[in-house]
Protein backbone atom coordinates (compact mmCIF):
# COMPACT_ATOMS: atom_id res chain seq x y z
CA UNK A 1 0.00 0.00 0.00
CA UNK A 2 1.64 3.23 -1.16
CA UNK A 3 2.07 6.42 0.84
CA UNK A 4 -0.14 8.26 -1.64
CA UNK A 5 -3.01 5.87 -0.85
CA UNK A 6 -2.61 6.47 2.88
CA UNK A 7 -2.64 10.24 2.41
CA UNK A 8 -5.66 10.07 0.11
CA UNK A 9 -7.62 7.94 2.55
CA UNK A 10 -6.64 10.16 5.50
CA UNK A 11 -7.79 13.29 3.66
CA UNK A 12 -10.98 11.48 2.69
CA UNK A 13 -11.61 10.64 6.33
CA UNK A 14 -11.10 14.27 7.40
CA UNK A 15 -13.50 15.41 4.67
CA UNK A 16 -16.20 13.01 5.79
CA UNK A 17 -15.71 13.90 9.46
CA UNK A 18 -15.93 17.62 8.70
CA UNK A 19 -19.29 17.26 7.01
CA UNK A 20 -20.89 14.72 9.32
CA UNK A 21 -19.65 16.24 12.60
CA UNK A 22 -20.73 19.86 12.10
CA UNK A 23 -24.02 19.58 13.95
CA UNK A 24 -22.66 17.38 16.75
CA UNK A 25 -19.79 19.81 17.34
CA UNK A 26 -22.25 22.72 17.50
CA UNK A 27 -24.36 20.87 20.07
CA UNK A 28 -21.21 20.02 22.06
CA UNK A 29 -20.34 23.73 22.18
CA UNK A 30 -23.86 24.61 23.30
CA UNK A 31 -23.47 22.04 26.09
CA UNK A 32 -20.36 23.96 27.24
CA UNK A 33 -18.20 21.00 26.15
CA UNK A 34 -19.52 19.01 29.12
CA UNK A 35 -19.64 15.31 28.24
CA UNK A 36 -22.27 14.52 30.88
CA UNK A 37 -24.60 17.03 29.21
CA UNK A 38 -23.62 16.33 25.60
CA UNK A 39 -24.24 12.59 25.60
CA UNK A 40 -27.80 12.73 27.02
CA UNK A 41 -28.57 15.57 24.61
CA UNK A 42 -27.37 13.54 21.63
CA UNK A 43 -28.88 10.18 22.57
CA UNK A 44 -32.06 11.28 24.38
CA UNK A 45 -33.14 14.85 23.67
CA UNK A 46 -31.88 14.77 20.07
CA UNK A 47 -32.07 11.05 19.41
CA UNK A 48 -33.75 11.84 16.08
CA UNK A 49 -30.41 13.24 14.91
CA UNK A 50 -28.62 10.00 15.77
CA UNK A 51 -31.29 8.02 13.93
CA UNK A 52 -30.90 10.34 10.97
CA UNK A 53 -27.11 10.06 11.10
CA UNK A 54 -27.41 6.27 11.23
CA UNK A 55 -29.76 6.26 8.23
CA UNK A 56 -27.37 8.42 6.21
CA UNK A 57 -24.46 6.26 7.24
CA UNK A 58 -26.21 3.07 6.15
CA UNK A 59 -27.11 4.65 2.80
CA UNK A 60 -23.49 5.75 2.50
CA UNK A 61 -22.51 2.12 3.17
CA UNK A 62 -24.69 0.86 0.32
CA UNK A 63 -23.23 3.41 -2.12
CA UNK A 64 -19.67 2.50 -1.17
CA UNK A 65 -20.45 -1.17 -1.61
CA UNK A 66 -21.85 -0.47 -5.09
CA UNK A 67 -18.68 1.45 -5.99
CA UNK A 68 -16.61 -1.53 -4.87
CA UNK A 69 -18.65 -3.90 -7.05
CA UNK A 70 -18.62 -1.56 -10.07
CA UNK A 71 -14.88 -0.80 -10.06
CA UNK A 72 -13.39 -3.95 -8.56
CA UNK A 73 -10.95 -4.48 -11.43
CA UNK A 74 -9.70 -0.90 -11.73
CA UNK A 75 -7.91 0.48 -8.64
CA UNK A 76 -7.66 4.02 -10.03
CA UNK A 77 -11.37 4.22 -10.88
CA UNK A 78 -12.20 2.66 -7.51
CA UNK A 79 -10.16 5.32 -5.67
CA UNK A 80 -11.55 8.29 -7.60
CA UNK A 81 -15.11 6.99 -7.33
CA UNK A 82 -14.73 6.53 -3.57
CA UNK A 83 -13.52 10.10 -3.24
CA UNK A 84 -16.38 11.53 -5.31
CA UNK A 85 -19.02 9.49 -3.47
CA UNK A 86 -17.62 10.41 -0.06
CA UNK A 87 -17.43 14.15 -0.69
CA UNK A 88 -20.75 14.31 -2.55
CA UNK A 89 -22.66 12.21 -0.03
CA UNK A 90 -21.24 13.78 3.12
CA UNK A 91 -21.66 17.22 1.51
CA UNK A 92 -25.33 16.45 0.92
CA UNK A 93 -25.66 15.47 4.57
CA UNK A 94 -24.06 18.75 5.64
CA UNK A 95 -26.35 20.84 3.45
CA UNK A 96 -29.46 19.09 4.75
CA UNK A 97 -28.34 19.14 8.38
CA UNK A 98 -29.61 22.54 9.45
CA UNK A 99 -28.83 24.09 12.82
CA UNK A 100 -30.54 27.18 14.16
CA UNK A 101 -27.74 28.40 16.39
CA UNK A 102 -24.51 28.42 14.43
CA UNK A 103 -21.35 27.47 16.33
CA UNK A 104 -18.74 30.05 17.27
CA UNK A 105 -15.39 29.10 15.79
CA UNK A 106 -13.43 29.77 18.95
CA UNK A 107 -9.91 28.45 19.51
CA UNK A 108 -11.27 25.71 21.74
CA UNK A 109 -13.86 24.65 19.16
CA UNK A 110 -11.19 24.51 16.44
CA UNK A 111 -8.81 22.53 18.66
CA UNK A 112 -11.43 19.90 19.43
CA UNK A 113 -12.41 19.74 15.77
CA UNK A 114 -8.78 19.36 14.62
CA UNK A 115 -7.92 16.58 17.09
CA UNK A 116 -11.18 14.73 16.38
CA UNK A 117 -10.74 15.01 12.61
CA UNK A 118 -7.14 13.74 12.79
CA UNK A 119 -8.22 10.86 15.01
CA UNK A 120 -11.03 10.01 12.58
CA UNK A 121 -8.59 10.06 9.65
CA UNK A 122 -6.18 7.78 11.52
CA UNK A 123 -8.99 5.31 12.22
CA UNK A 124 -9.77 5.20 8.50
CA UNK A 125 -6.09 4.64 7.66
CA UNK A 126 -5.90 1.89 10.29
CA UNK A 127 -8.87 0.13 8.75
CA UNK A 128 -7.22 0.47 5.38
CA UNK A 129 -4.01 -1.15 6.63
CA UNK A 130 -5.92 -4.00 8.26
CA UNK A 131 -8.26 -4.96 5.43
CA UNK A 132 -7.11 -3.34 2.20
CA UNK A 133 -5.97 -6.12 -0.06
CA UNK A 134 -5.91 -5.89 -3.81
CA UNK A 135 -8.90 -8.21 -3.91
CA UNK A 136 -12.61 -7.64 -3.95
CA UNK A 137 -13.46 -8.63 -0.34
CA UNK A 138 -10.74 -6.46 1.14
CA UNK A 139 -11.95 -3.38 -0.68
CA UNK A 140 -15.57 -4.13 0.17
CA UNK A 141 -14.77 -4.55 3.86
CA UNK A 142 -12.85 -1.25 3.86
CA UNK A 143 -15.69 0.58 2.07
CA UNK A 144 -18.34 -0.76 4.44
CA UNK A 145 -16.28 0.02 7.57
CA UNK A 146 -15.47 3.51 6.36
CA UNK A 147 -19.13 4.24 5.56
CA UNK A 148 -20.34 3.08 8.99
CA UNK A 149 -17.83 5.20 10.93
CA UNK A 150 -19.97 8.40 11.01
CA UNK A 151 -22.19 6.71 13.61
CA UNK A 152 -19.25 6.97 16.02
CA UNK A 153 -18.73 10.71 15.52
CA UNK A 154 -20.19 11.82 18.92
CA UNK A 155 -17.73 9.48 20.70
CA UNK A 156 -14.81 10.66 18.56
CA UNK A 157 -15.66 14.28 19.45
CA UNK A 158 -15.51 13.36 23.14
CA UNK A 159 -12.08 11.79 22.55
CA UNK A 160 -11.02 15.04 20.88
CA UNK A 161 -12.10 16.93 23.99
CA UNK A 162 -10.26 14.53 26.31
CA UNK A 163 -7.03 14.83 24.32
CA UNK A 164 -7.31 18.62 24.58
CA UNK A 165 -8.17 18.50 28.28
CA UNK A 166 -4.64 18.95 29.75
CA UNK A 167 -4.03 22.00 27.56
CA UNK A 168 -7.49 23.47 28.23
CA UNK A 169 -7.22 22.86 31.98
CA UNK A 170 -3.79 24.50 32.15
CA UNK A 171 -4.91 27.45 30.05
CA UNK A 172 -8.04 27.81 32.19
CA UNK A 173 -6.04 27.90 35.45
CA UNK A 174 -3.56 30.41 34.06
CA UNK A 175 -6.40 32.64 32.83
CA UNK A 176 -8.09 32.54 36.24
CA UNK A 177 -4.81 33.30 38.03
CA UNK A 178 -4.10 36.24 35.73
CA UNK A 179 -7.64 37.54 36.15
CA UNK A 180 -7.43 37.41 39.95
CA UNK A 181 -4.14 39.30 39.92
CA UNK A 182 -5.57 41.92 37.58
CA UNK A 183 -8.61 42.55 39.80
CA UNK A 184 -6.44 42.62 42.95
CA UNK A 185 -4.36 45.48 41.49
CA UNK A 186 -7.27 47.90 42.03
CA UNK A 187 -7.61 48.02 45.84
CA UNK A 188 -10.49 50.52 45.79
CA UNK A 189 -12.57 48.75 43.17
CA UNK A 190 -16.25 48.26 44.04
CA UNK A 191 -17.02 44.71 42.88
CA UNK A 192 -20.66 43.84 42.30
CA UNK A 193 -21.87 40.28 41.75
CA UNK A 194 -25.32 39.69 40.23
CA UNK A 195 -27.03 36.30 40.19
CA UNK A 196 -30.52 34.82 40.11
CA UNK A 197 -32.75 32.71 37.92
CA UNK A 198 -33.77 35.66 35.75
CA UNK A 199 -33.14 39.36 35.16
CA UNK A 200 -29.35 39.27 35.65
CA UNK A 201 -28.38 40.86 32.35
CA UNK A 202 -31.14 43.49 32.43
CA UNK A 203 -30.31 44.59 36.01
CA UNK A 204 -26.61 44.65 35.10
CA UNK A 205 -27.19 46.87 32.06
CA UNK A 206 -29.53 49.28 33.88
CA UNK A 207 -27.17 49.46 36.86
CA UNK A 208 -24.19 50.16 34.61
CA UNK A 209 -25.96 53.16 33.08
CA UNK A 210 -27.03 54.57 36.44
CA UNK A 211 -23.62 54.13 38.08
CA UNK A 212 -21.90 55.65 35.05
CA UNK A 213 -23.34 59.04 36.01
CA UNK A 214 -20.86 59.06 38.94
CA UNK A 215 -18.28 56.31 38.37
CA UNK A 216 -16.20 54.77 35.62
CA UNK A 217 -17.82 51.35 35.27
CA UNK A 218 -16.63 48.06 33.78
CA UNK A 219 -19.36 45.45 33.28
CA UNK A 220 -19.25 41.97 31.79
CA UNK A 221 -20.72 42.29 28.26
CA UNK A 222 -23.78 40.49 26.90
CA UNK A 223 -24.41 37.39 29.01
CA UNK A 224 -20.79 36.73 29.94
CA UNK A 225 -21.39 34.98 33.25
CA UNK A 226 -18.80 32.18 33.37
CA UNK A 227 -15.21 32.19 34.71
CA UNK A 228 -13.73 32.60 31.23
CA UNK A 229 -16.32 35.27 30.44
CA UNK A 230 -15.16 37.22 33.50
CA UNK A 231 -11.51 36.71 32.47
CA UNK A 232 -12.24 38.06 29.02
CA UNK A 233 -13.96 41.10 30.53
CA UNK A 234 -10.97 42.12 32.68
CA UNK A 235 -8.37 41.19 30.08
CA UNK A 236 -7.72 44.84 29.31
CA UNK A 237 -7.22 45.64 32.99
CA UNK A 238 -9.34 47.21 35.74
CA UNK A 239 -7.02 50.03 36.76
CA UNK A 240 -8.79 53.32 36.19
CA UNK A 241 -12.23 51.84 36.87
CA UNK A 242 -14.25 52.54 40.02
CA UNK A 243 -16.81 49.75 39.70
CA UNK A 244 -16.76 46.25 38.22
CA UNK A 245 -20.13 44.52 37.65
CA UNK A 246 -19.93 40.76 37.16
CA UNK A 247 -22.94 38.75 36.05
CA UNK A 248 -22.77 35.29 37.62
CA UNK A 249 -24.50 32.27 36.08
CA UNK A 250 -25.00 28.88 37.70
CA UNK A 251 -25.86 25.68 35.89
CA UNK A 252 -23.97 23.39 38.26
CA UNK A 253 -23.70 23.41 42.09
CA UNK A 254 -20.30 25.10 42.53
CA UNK A 255 -20.41 27.61 39.67
CA UNK A 256 -21.13 30.73 41.76
CA UNK A 257 -18.46 29.79 44.29
CA UNK A 258 -15.86 29.63 41.50
CA UNK A 259 -16.88 33.05 40.21
CA UNK A 260 -16.80 34.62 43.68
CA UNK A 261 -13.25 33.35 44.24
CA UNK A 262 -12.23 35.24 41.11
CA UNK A 263 -14.17 38.48 41.64
CA UNK A 264 -14.32 38.63 45.48
CA UNK A 265 -17.43 40.84 45.41
CA UNK A 266 -18.30 43.36 48.10
CA UNK A 267 -21.81 43.96 46.78
CA UNK A 268 -24.22 41.09 46.04
CA UNK A 269 -27.52 41.18 44.12
CA UNK A 270 -30.11 38.37 44.04
CA UNK A 271 -32.67 39.05 41.29
CA UNK A 272 -35.02 36.16 42.09
CA UNK A 273 -35.13 32.37 42.35
CA UNK A 274 -37.26 30.03 40.22
CA UNK A 275 -37.02 26.43 38.98
CA UNK A 276 -34.69 27.41 36.14
CA UNK A 277 -31.70 25.00 35.85
CA UNK A 278 -33.13 22.43 38.27
CA UNK A 279 -32.27 19.86 35.60
CA UNK A 280 -28.56 20.44 36.30
CA UNK A 281 -28.62 21.91 39.82
CA UNK A 282 -31.16 19.55 41.39
CA UNK A 283 -34.21 20.74 43.38
CA UNK A 284 -35.37 24.32 43.87
CA UNK A 285 -33.63 24.19 47.26
CA UNK A 286 -30.41 23.32 45.44
CA UNK A 287 -30.91 26.32 43.15
CA UNK A 288 -31.32 28.51 46.23
CA UNK A 289 -28.14 27.07 47.79
CA UNK A 290 -26.19 27.63 44.58
CA UNK A 291 -27.29 31.27 44.29
CA UNK A 292 -26.70 31.85 48.01
CA UNK A 293 -22.98 31.19 47.47
CA UNK A 294 -22.78 34.83 46.35
CA UNK A 295 -24.12 36.03 49.72
CA UNK A 296 -21.86 33.63 51.62
CA UNK A 297 -18.86 35.08 49.79
CA UNK A 298 -19.57 38.61 51.09
CA UNK A 299 -17.83 39.83 54.26
CA UNK A 300 -19.44 41.83 57.10
CA UNK A 301 -18.65 45.16 55.41
CA UNK A 302 -20.48 44.21 52.22
CA UNK A 303 -23.95 45.10 50.95
CA UNK A 304 -26.57 42.57 49.82
CA UNK A 305 -29.72 43.31 47.80
CA UNK A 306 -32.60 40.84 47.50
CA UNK A 307 -35.66 40.57 45.29
CA UNK A 308 -38.94 40.21 47.18
CA UNK A 309 -40.57 38.91 43.98
CA UNK A 310 -39.98 35.22 44.66
CA UNK A 311 -40.41 32.98 47.71
CA UNK A 312 -36.86 31.68 47.82
CA UNK A 313 -35.17 35.06 47.40
CA UNK A 314 -37.30 36.32 50.32
CA UNK A 315 -36.05 33.41 52.38
CA UNK A 316 -32.47 34.27 51.46
CA UNK A 317 -33.10 37.85 52.60
CA UNK A 318 -34.43 36.67 55.96
CA UNK A 319 -31.47 34.31 56.48
CA UNK A 320 -28.72 36.78 55.48
CA UNK A 321 -26.54 38.01 58.38
CA UNK A 322 -24.91 41.01 56.69
CA UNK A 323 -26.23 44.48 55.81
CA UNK A 324 -29.14 43.76 53.50
CA UNK A 325 -31.83 45.56 51.53
CA UNK A 326 -35.15 44.40 50.11
CA UNK A 327 -36.40 45.48 46.67
CA UNK A 328 -39.76 44.77 45.10
CA UNK A 329 -43.39 45.83 45.35
CA UNK A 330 -43.93 45.95 49.10
CA UNK A 331 -43.80 49.21 51.08
CA UNK A 332 -41.17 47.86 53.51
CA UNK A 333 -38.60 47.66 50.68
CA UNK A 334 -35.75 50.12 50.31
CA UNK A 335 -37.03 50.85 46.79
CA UNK A 336 -40.35 49.67 45.43
CA UNK A 337 -42.86 50.48 42.70
CA UNK A 338 -46.62 50.95 42.51
CA UNK A 339 -49.34 51.98 40.05
CA UNK A 340 -47.76 50.08 37.16
CA UNK A 341 -49.12 50.82 33.67
CA UNK A 342 -48.14 49.18 30.37
CA UNK A 343 -48.93 50.51 26.91
CA UNK A 344 -47.49 50.10 23.42
CA UNK A 345 -44.82 52.74 24.12
CA UNK A 346 -43.46 51.29 27.36
CA UNK A 347 -43.97 51.10 31.13
CA UNK A 348 -45.00 53.81 33.58
CA UNK A 349 -45.00 53.50 37.36
CA UNK A 350 -44.27 55.30 40.60
CA UNK A 351 -40.76 54.70 41.90
CA UNK A 352 -40.86 54.95 45.67
CA UNK A 353 -37.72 55.69 47.70
CA UNK A 354 -38.39 56.19 51.39
CA UNK A 355 -41.01 58.93 51.71
CA UNK A 356 -40.48 60.18 48.16
CA UNK A 357 -42.37 59.00 45.08
CA UNK A 358 -41.34 59.67 41.48
CA UNK A 359 -43.43 59.08 38.37
CA UNK A 360 -41.21 57.46 35.75
CA UNK A 361 -41.46 56.08 32.22
CA UNK A 362 -39.16 53.61 30.46
CA UNK A 363 -39.46 52.31 26.86
CA UNK A 364 -39.60 48.71 28.11
CA UNK A 365 -42.17 45.95 28.31
CA UNK A 366 -43.32 43.89 31.28
CA UNK A 367 -43.79 44.48 34.99
CA UNK A 368 -40.60 42.53 35.67
CA UNK A 369 -38.71 45.46 34.15
CA UNK A 370 -40.21 47.79 36.76
CA UNK A 371 -38.59 45.54 39.35
CA UNK A 372 -35.30 45.51 37.41
CA UNK A 373 -35.30 49.32 37.44
CA UNK A 374 -36.01 49.32 41.19
CA UNK A 375 -33.12 46.94 41.87
CA UNK A 376 -30.66 49.01 39.84
CA UNK A 377 -31.95 52.15 41.57
CA UNK A 378 -31.53 50.68 45.07
CA UNK A 379 -27.91 49.65 44.44
CA UNK A 380 -27.07 52.98 42.78
CA UNK A 381 -28.49 54.99 45.68
CA UNK A 382 -26.51 53.00 48.25
CA UNK A 383 -23.37 53.62 46.21
CA UNK A 384 -23.92 57.35 46.28
CA UNK A 385 -25.60 58.16 42.97
CA UNK A 386 -28.08 61.06 43.17
CA UNK A 387 -31.73 60.27 42.55
CA UNK A 388 -31.93 63.03 39.90
CA UNK A 389 -29.22 61.28 37.86
CA UNK A 390 -31.01 57.95 38.22
CA UNK A 391 -34.32 59.42 37.04
CA UNK A 392 -32.65 60.95 33.99
CA UNK A 393 -31.28 57.51 33.03
CA UNK A 394 -34.53 55.54 33.46
CA UNK A 395 -36.26 57.20 30.49
CA UNK A 396 -33.33 56.22 28.22
CA UNK A 397 -33.15 52.53 29.16
CA UNK A 398 -33.35 50.00 26.32
CA UNK A 399 -34.40 46.36 26.37
CA UNK A 400 -31.59 43.83 26.22
CA UNK A 401 -31.54 41.69 23.07
CA UNK A 402 -33.93 38.70 23.30
CA UNK A 403 -35.40 39.96 26.58
CA UNK A 404 -38.83 41.42 25.82
CA UNK A 405 -37.42 43.60 23.06
CA UNK A 406 -40.00 45.30 20.83
CA UNK A 407 -39.47 45.50 17.09
CA UNK A 408 -41.78 46.75 14.35
CA UNK A 409 -41.75 45.11 10.93
CA UNK A 410 -42.23 47.07 7.64
CA UNK A 411 -45.71 45.53 7.24
CA UNK A 412 -46.91 46.88 10.59
CA UNK A 413 -46.57 43.79 12.79
CA UNK A 414 -45.22 44.29 16.31
CA UNK A 415 -42.67 41.58 17.15
CA UNK A 416 -41.64 41.00 20.77
CA UNK A 417 -38.46 38.96 21.19
CA UNK A 418 -38.39 37.40 24.65
CA UNK A 419 -36.49 34.36 23.45
CA UNK A 420 -33.59 34.13 25.89
CA UNK A 421 -33.71 31.42 28.54
CA UNK A 422 -37.29 32.08 29.60
CA UNK A 423 -38.76 31.46 33.07
CA UNK A 424 -42.31 31.37 34.38
CA UNK A 425 -42.21 34.79 36.05
CA UNK A 426 -40.72 36.48 32.98
CA UNK A 427 -43.22 34.92 30.58
CA UNK A 428 -46.11 35.81 32.88
CA UNK A 429 -44.96 39.42 33.14
CA UNK A 430 -44.43 39.88 29.39
CA UNK A 431 -47.66 38.05 28.50
CA UNK A 432 -49.71 40.19 30.91
CA UNK A 433 -48.16 43.30 29.37
CA UNK A 434 -49.00 42.20 25.83
CA UNK A 435 -52.60 41.65 26.85
CA UNK A 436 -52.99 45.44 26.77
CA UNK A 437 -51.75 45.68 23.18
CA UNK A 438 -54.23 46.07 20.35
CA UNK A 439 -54.57 43.60 17.45
CA UNK A 440 -54.55 39.81 17.08
CA UNK A 441 -51.93 38.29 19.40
CA UNK A 442 -49.78 35.26 18.53
CA UNK A 443 -47.39 33.57 20.97
CA UNK A 444 -44.59 31.28 19.83
CA UNK A 445 -42.94 29.18 22.52
CA UNK A 446 -41.02 25.98 23.08
CA UNK A 447 -41.70 26.18 26.79
CA UNK A 448 -39.34 26.04 29.72
CA UNK A 449 -36.27 23.81 29.60
CA UNK A 450 -33.72 22.66 32.17
CA UNK A 451 -36.35 22.23 34.90
CA UNK A 452 -35.92 18.47 35.32
CA UNK A 453 -38.88 16.47 36.67
CA UNK A 454 -41.09 19.55 36.89
CA UNK A 455 -41.06 20.05 33.11
CA UNK A 456 -44.62 18.76 32.67
CA UNK A 457 -46.09 20.80 35.53
CA UNK A 458 -44.32 24.02 34.56
CA UNK A 459 -45.13 23.81 30.84
CA UNK A 460 -48.80 23.15 31.65
CA UNK A 461 -48.65 26.43 33.58
CA UNK A 462 -46.99 28.17 30.60
CA UNK A 463 -49.83 27.00 28.35
CA UNK A 464 -52.41 28.47 30.73
CA UNK A 465 -50.56 31.79 31.09
CA UNK A 466 -50.31 32.24 27.32
CA UNK A 467 -53.94 31.18 26.80
CA UNK A 468 -55.04 33.98 29.12
CA UNK A 469 -53.27 36.63 27.03
CA UNK A 470 -53.02 35.46 23.40
CA UNK A 471 -55.43 34.57 20.61
CA UNK A 472 -53.21 31.93 19.01
CA UNK A 473 -50.40 29.86 20.53
CA UNK A 474 -47.82 28.11 18.36
CA UNK A 475 -46.07 25.49 20.50
CA UNK A 476 -42.68 24.31 19.24
CA UNK A 477 -40.71 21.12 19.84
CA UNK A 478 -40.82 18.44 22.51
CA UNK A 479 -42.86 20.50 24.99
CA UNK A 480 -45.57 21.37 22.44
CA UNK A 481 -48.14 18.71 23.50
CA UNK A 482 -47.78 19.75 27.16
CA UNK A 483 -48.20 23.45 26.35
CA UNK A 484 -51.28 22.62 24.25
CA UNK A 485 -52.73 20.64 27.15
CA UNK A 486 -52.43 23.69 29.41
CA UNK A 487 -53.76 26.17 26.84
CA UNK A 488 -56.74 24.13 25.69
CA UNK A 489 -58.20 24.22 29.19
CA UNK A 490 -59.23 27.79 28.35
CA UNK A 491 -60.34 26.84 24.86
CA UNK A 492 -57.53 28.70 23.10
CA UNK A 493 -56.34 27.77 19.60
CA UNK A 494 -53.00 25.93 19.71
CA UNK A 495 -50.88 24.72 16.79
CA UNK A 496 -48.01 22.31 17.48
CA UNK A 497 -44.95 22.35 15.20
CA UNK A 498 -41.52 20.73 15.28
CA UNK A 499 -39.28 23.75 14.65
CA UNK A 500 -39.35 27.55 14.83
CA UNK A 501 -39.12 27.76 11.03
CA UNK A 502 -42.51 25.95 10.87
CA UNK A 503 -43.96 28.51 13.28
CA UNK A 504 -42.73 31.36 11.09
CA UNK A 505 -44.59 29.91 8.09
CA UNK A 506 -47.83 29.99 10.10
CA UNK A 507 -47.13 33.56 11.22
CA UNK A 508 -46.76 34.66 7.59
CA UNK A 509 -50.20 33.18 6.89
CA UNK A 510 -52.00 34.47 9.99
CA UNK A 511 -50.38 37.75 11.09
CA UNK A 512 -51.34 41.07 9.51
CA UNK A 513 -50.79 44.78 10.14
CA UNK A 514 -51.31 45.92 13.78
CA UNK A 515 -51.04 42.34 15.08
CA UNK A 516 -48.57 41.26 17.77
CA UNK A 517 -46.22 38.27 17.60
CA UNK A 518 -44.24 37.31 20.71
CA UNK A 519 -41.42 34.75 20.81
CA UNK A 520 -40.82 33.10 24.17
CA UNK A 521 -37.70 30.98 24.65
CA UNK A 522 -36.07 29.11 21.74
CA UNK A 523 -33.69 26.87 23.70
CA UNK A 524 -35.28 23.54 22.91
CA UNK A 525 -35.17 24.41 19.23
CA UNK A 526 -31.57 25.67 19.13
CA UNK A 527 -30.13 22.46 17.63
Amino acid sequence: MGVENVITVFVLGVFVFSFFSFKSLAIFQQCSYKVKEFMPTIFKKRKGEIMRLSTYSLCFCVLMALVTVAFNNNLACYSYSCFIVCVAFSGTFYLSSKILKQPKFTNRYLRIYAVSAIFYGLIVVSILKLVFLLVFWGRLLFAVSFALLPILIPFIIVIGKLVNFPYDATRYKLSILKCKKEIAKNKNLIKIGITGSFGKTSVKNYLEKMLSTKYKVLASPKSYNTPLGICKTVKGGVLGYDVFIAEMGARYPNDINKLCKIVKPNVGIITGITEQHTATLGSIEDVKKAKNQLIEALDNNSLAFFSMQTKYSRQMYEEAKIEKFAVGKESHCLVYYKNFIQDNLGISFELVVGDESYKVFAPLIGEHNAFNVCMATAVSLKLGVKIQNILSVISTLEAVDHRAKIMNTPNGITVIDDGYNANVEGIKSTANAIKNFTGFKIAVTSGIVEVGKKAHEINIKIGKILAENFDLIIAVGVNAPIIRQGAEVLGREVICVEQTKDAKKIIKQRAKSNDVVAFFNDLTDRY
